[in-house]
């Protein structure tokens, strides 16, 4: 299994448009191919976002409610303690982006790519963060 880091974008287009970040997670639950892990925090951040998940997805609370579950259970949440000391580099490397901070430190702490539909990101770290694409094309190897 390949360890990849999920930002909350990848999250948040998987729940609003189920493209190809919803089958990233839909044919990963079957494969098997990925383990994704992510900050902690991004549950928080995921919870703030439920009212404008329901407005843009247009689908009733109850199956966003049910697909955020399908999404937790394919992740494993890490405590910042872990990747905090790579958090210092993160920045460095961000610059003024750094609201990706925690995810390219434990990237950076784990030696993982990232999966993120973010194109300042992807242009900031070209060989650290893959969009959906591309691991969508990974998972059909």
């Amino acid at each position: 299994m390949i360890f990849i880091v999920v930002d909350i974008n990848a999250i948040l287009s998987a729940l609003i448009s189920h493209g190809n970040s919803s089958m990233i997670f839909e044919l990963n639950a079957e494969k098997k191919k990925f383990r994704f892990v992510a900050p902690e925090f991004i549950l928080v951040e995921a919870g703030k976002h439920l009212v404008e998940i329901a407005k843009r997805s247009k689908l009733p609370f109850e199956e966003i409610q049910k697909d955020i579950e399908f999404i937790k259970e394919q992740i494993h949440f890490i405590s910042e303690v872990y990747y905090e000391e790579k958090n210092e580099k993160a920045r460095e490397i961000l610059k003024g982006h750094q609201k990706d901070v925690p995810y390219l430190a434990l990237a950076l702490k784990i030696n993982r790519d990232i999966l993120s539909g973010d194109k300042v990101f992807k242009q900031l770290c070209p060989n650290k963060v893959k969009n959906p694409r591309e691991i969508l094309d990974e998972l059909s190897k």
